[in-house]
């Protein structure tokens, strides 16, 4: 599902855009480049300026599929959704635009619960051996 549509800028590398679901509607929407010190760190942080005061959302890092196409893997946040919401930034092979895509994830099965011990049945006390005394 289509969530958002960006342009990249090459002079600045920032995706700019817009994102809009049911529940969240953002404009002007940049993926801004960081100063990566580690492999682990986004490449880019999803903001938003709005009246000189930037909005940190999201973070994205650079991907490549398993058939070598590049992307960026992208996770939302907002204190209005229910959850972090995980997103891909797909470029297109034509011009400088890009297609931000989410699809839900398939629901895990449940883990079955291991079956109790079960307690050895016990004789009833006229049925056990008279004690010796």
């Amino acid at each position: 599902m289509i969530i958002g549509n960006f342009t990249y800028r090459a002079d600045s590398d920032t995706y700019a855009g817009d994102i809009s679901t049911l529940s969240l509607h953002r404009s002007l929407v940049e993926l801004r480049p960081t100063d990566k010190t580690g492999d682990k760190e986004p490449d880019y942080r999803v903001v938003q300026e709005r009246d000189g005061v930037i909005v940190e959302f999201g973070a994205a890092w650079k991907r490549s599929s398993g058939k070598g196409r590049e992307f960026l893997s992208i996770l939302l946040d907002d204190p209005a959704l229910p959850g972090s919401l995980n997103a891909a930034l797909f470029f297109s092979d034509r011009d400088d635009r890009a297609t931000l895509v989410w699809q839900r994830q398939a629901k895990k099965a449940p883990v079955a619960e291991p079956e109790p011990a079960k307690s050895r049945a016990r004789r009833p006390a006229a049925a056990r051996s008279p004690r010796l005394g």
